[in-house]
């Protein structure tokens, strides 16, 4: 028997793929992979050390789990980790971190189709 809401939610994730994404490189030491990656945000409350409540906001980028293959394995997004973006010919990075106790990612779906990777913007890069 199909599962209509897997179904469903594949089907989203692609639509999201098709039509509201970008393609960026996905960067973990010397190892890249093309994605093609849909952005969002979240923000965060956390607290700093000297006790004060901090908003934070993170560049989140969608991507279809599927997709992200390095060195010919299936991974997940880990600390560290940098996906760039190219804006208007620069090539803009961001790092893969966690906020708080979030983790670096979440899946968007129940079936583990798309993954939401929480980034910081570190700036302009020269090179690849």
């Amino acid at each position: 028997m199909t599962n209509l809401l897997e179904d469903a939610s594949q089907w989203l994730s692609g639509q999201i793929d098709d039509h509201a994404s970008n393609s960026v490189l996905y960067r973990r030491g010397s190892l890249t992979v093309p994605l093609v990656a849909g952005k969002a945000r979240t923000t965060y409350e956390l607290t700093d050390s000297s006790g004060m409540l901090v908003e934070v906001e993170s560049r989140d980028f969608l991507v279809t789990a599927a997709t992200l293959i390095l060195d010919g394995i299936q991974c997940l997004p880990e600390v560290g980790d940098r996906i760039i973006e190219t804006v208007d010919s620069s090539l803009h990075a961001y790092e893969v971190m966690t906020f708080g106790t979030e983790k670096q990612y979440r899946f968007c779906d129940p079936y583990h189709h798309k993954l939401r990777v929480h980034t910081k913007y570190i700036g302009v890069v020269t090179a690849l």
